[in-house]
């Protein structure tokens, strides 16, 4: 029985200090003081700076699909190469309905 206790208030101590292991990343890090905290100041991460992330801000914004994207809509993916024709798309199309890759008939 005194067995079960010690590894029950292990288990509960590690419960207990894993929260804490995981904030040791940031600017500020426990201590057990009255104020509960120690700040770390070159812990903080400086990159990106305001002025940068102020510049990339003002590149989206000019392009295109700002107005659709800052809604919430998806980014648009960038295109690639040239467009293929209707005739290239149909061609590739009834190539794979024969082949089997594509699950329908020909029209």
């Amino acid at each position: 029985m005194p067995h079960r206790k010690i590894l029950v208030s292990s288990s509960l101590l590690a419960a207990a200090l894993i929260p804490l292991a995981a904030s040791a990343a940031g600017e500020y890090h426990f201590a057990p003081t009255e104020a509960g905290v120690t700040r770390f100041p070159d812990h903080a991460k400086q990159d990106p700076s305001r002025d940068r992330v102020v510049a990339e801000l003002a590149t989206a914004q000019k392009q295109p699909a700002w107005n659709n994207v800052s809604r919430g809509a998806p980014w648009p993916a960038a295109r690639t190469g040239q467009p293929a024709t209707r005739e290239a798309v149909e061609a590739e199309a009834i190539k794979a309905m024969r082949a089997g890759t594509i699950p329908s008939g020909e029209r």
